[in-house]
C-alpha cells in the first residue's frame, strides 16, 4: 500500500513540475535602453491548443518591449512554440519580469519571474568635456526648400499671371477694334467700307447667301440709321419703308428697289430662299449706288451750311425730327 502511494504522488509530482514552464533570457545586466533577449518554449503536439497571452508595449512599469515574434521549432522528433521578446528597460535598479500565462488545451501554465538589473551608463567628463546647450540655429533655405513649401501658391500665382496676360490681349484687341470703327469719321465712309470687308468675305463663292444678306441689310440700315439720326436697325421691314418713305431727299424708285430688297433678305434669312448670281450682284450694286445718291453732299453757296463736328466739313443739312 506505501508503494503504490509513493507512485502516485511521483506522478503529481511529476505532472506539476510539468505545467511550469521556465523562461529563459541572454543576460541579467544590461545599460539602460540596452536590448536583451527573453524566450519561452512549449511543447505541443499536433491537435494541441496553445494560447499565448496578449503582450503590449510594455510588461510592467520599468520593462518595455522593443518587439516580439513566436517560432515554431522542430528538433529530433519534437515541436516546440517559442515566444520571442525583445525588452528593455530606462530607469536603474532591479526590476522583475513579470509571470506569463500560457493556456494549453484549455489548461493555464505559468512561467516564473525572473530578475533583470539596469545599470547606469558612465560619463567619463575628463576624456569628454560637457558644453553648454548651443542656442536655437536659424535654418537656411534653399530654393527647394522654398519650392516645397510653397508649390501650391506658385501654382495659383502663375495661373493668375496668366489670366492677366490673357484679360490685356483681349483688352488691346477690343480698344483696336473701338479705335478702327472710329476711323469711319461719318456714316458714307462707314458704309464704303463696310461693302469693301464684306465682298472680301466671299460669302457667296461659298454659298453662303444667309450671311451675305444679313450682312447687306445690316450695312444699309445702319447707314441710314446715322444720316438720318434714328433706330433704323430696330424697327420692322415695312416700318422701316414707310420711315424713308418721308424723307425727300431719296427718289420713290429707290423706296421701291429698297422695299424689295428688304423683302427679299427676309426671305433668304427666314425662309432659305436663294436667288441666283444676277440677283445677288443687282442688289449689291445698287445699294451701293443708294449710299452714293443719299450721301451728304458738300454745297458751299448754301447760306444755311453748319460744319460737320466731325470732319469739320460743310454738309447739306437733313431733316432729322
Amino acid at each position: 500500500m506505501k508503494s503504490l502511494l509513493l507512485l502516485v504522488s511521483f506522478f503529481f509530482l511529476q505532472f506539476s513540475f510539468a505545467q511550469e514552464i521556465t523562461p529563459k533570457l541572454d543576460r541579467t545586466t544590461i545599460k539602460i535602453g540596452e536590448p536583451i533577449q527573453y524566450e519561452v518554449k512549449i511543447d505541443y503536439k499536433e491537435g494541441d491548443k496553445i494560447v499565448f497571452p496578449t503582450i503590449s508595449d510594455s510588461l510592467n512599469y520599468h520593462i518595455e518591449v522593443l518587439g516580439k515574434n513566436l517560432d515554431t521549432i522542430k528538433t529530433d522528433g519534437k515541436s516546440e512554440i517559442v515566444q520571442h521578446l525583445q525588452l528593455t528597460g530606462y530607469d536603474v535598479g532591479k526590476f522583475s519580469i513579470p509571470s506569463l500565462s500560457i493556456q494549453k488545451n484549455g489548461e493555464n501554465l505559468t512561467t516564473k519571474k525572473l530578475e533583470i538589473e539596469i545599470q547606469d551608463i558612465a560619463v567619463d567628463t575628463t576624456k569628454n568635456a560637457i558644453f553648454p546647450i548651443k542656442p536655437v540655429m536659424e535654418e537656411e533655405y534653399s530654393i527647394g526648400d522654398y519650392w516645397n513649401k510653397y508649390w501650391l501658391y506658385g501654382i495659383i500665382a502663375l495661373i493668375l499671371f496668366i489670366i492677366a496676360i490673357v484679360l490685356v490681349v483681349l483688352y488691346i484687341r477690343a480698344k483696336s477694334k473701338l479705335s478702327g470703327k472710329d476711323l469711319y469719321k461719318t456714316p458714307y465712309d462707314e458704309a464704303k467700307t463696310s461693302l469693301k470687308a464684306l465682298d472680301a468675305k466671299k460669302y457667296l463663292k461659298r454659298g453662303e447667301q444667309k450671311e451675305y444678306y444679313t450682312q447687306l441689310s445690316f450695312i444699309v440700315r445702319r447707314y441710314l440709321g446715322r444720316v438720318y439720326n434714328f433706330s433704323a436697325l430696330e424697327i420692322l421691314s415695312d416700318d422701316l419703308v414707310k420711315y424713308i418713305s418721308t424723307k425727300q431727299d431719296i427718289l420713290p424708285e429707290d423706296i421701291q428697289k429698297f422695299k424689295q430688297f428688304l423683302y427679299d433678305a427676309d426671305l433668304v434669312k427666314f425662309a432659305k430662299q436663294q436667288f441666283d448670281d444676277s440677283t445677288n450682284n443687282i442688289y449689291r450694286n445698287w445699294i451701293e449706288e443708294f449710299v452714293e445718291r443719299t450721301k451728304p453732299l458738300e454745297i458751299p453757296e448754301n447760306a444755311d451750311l453748319k460744319k460737320d463736328i466731325v470732319t469739320g466739313e460743310k454738309y447739306k443739312q437733313f431733316n432729322n425730327n
